[in-house]
């Protein structure tokens, strides 16, 4: 279609850092026609060491950013890794969005942890016992500090050996509706 309406083929973004990438500039100030016949067919050809070194800057450039963007904001930057049976809380994310959000709460909890699933998600419960439904996946996790530092084991909160936390990791898991406020709960 983009041919039809103005005659030409589209030059994409990707194409031209493509072209960029694939061959050096040579130091001199003119080309022969010759030369720049052959510098523009090296362009064409993607040998496999061209490729090697475009994957090689683009990674190097990737991992420059990742280092910049940790050093920048690594005072934002939390990684919490909770152990089973720690106190968290839960950010409810539903009210976020809603213009009475000042008079909602923020957090919901606390709450036990009781397993880490293999995807990074988190399997809670409740300080009663009632094992969540859901997934909480790890950044709307923040450790809550009681008062006093004593714990209780999970067995001893939802009455669950192993076995039965690992089926809980095996299920399937519930995924929660934007409009839904308060977590569903098994007894």
């Amino acid at each position: 279609p983009y041919f039809m309406v103005h005659g030409v083929e589209p030059i994409f973004p990707f194409d031209l850092a493509e072209g960029t990438f694939l061959v050096d500039l040579p130091g001199q100030r003119e080309f022969s026609t010759t030369d720049l016949i052959a510098w523009r067919a090296r362009q064409l050809q993607k040998r496999q060491e061209d490729l090697r070194g475009i994957k090689e800057k683009v990674l190097k450039a990737r991992y420059q950013s990742i280092k910049k963007f940790e050093q920048r904001y690594r005072a934002s930057i939390k990684d919490y890794a909770f152990p089973t049976g720690t106190l968290v809380l839960v950010r409810n994310s539903k009210v976020e969005y809603e213009l009475s959000r000042k008079t909602k709460p923020r957090y919901l909890g606390p709450m036990v942890v009781l397993r880490r699933t293999q995807g990074g998600s988190y399997i809670l419960a409740e300080l009663d016992g009632a094992v969540s439904k859901l997934r909480y996946a790890a950044f709307r996790l923040i450790p809550y500090y009681p008062r006093s530092e004593e714990r209780v084991s999970v067995t001893s909160i939802t009455g669950l050996d192993d076995e039965a936390l690992d089926s809980l990791v095996e299920e399937e898991a519930v995924e929660p509706d934007d409009e839904e406020t308060d977590p569903s709960f098994n007894e």
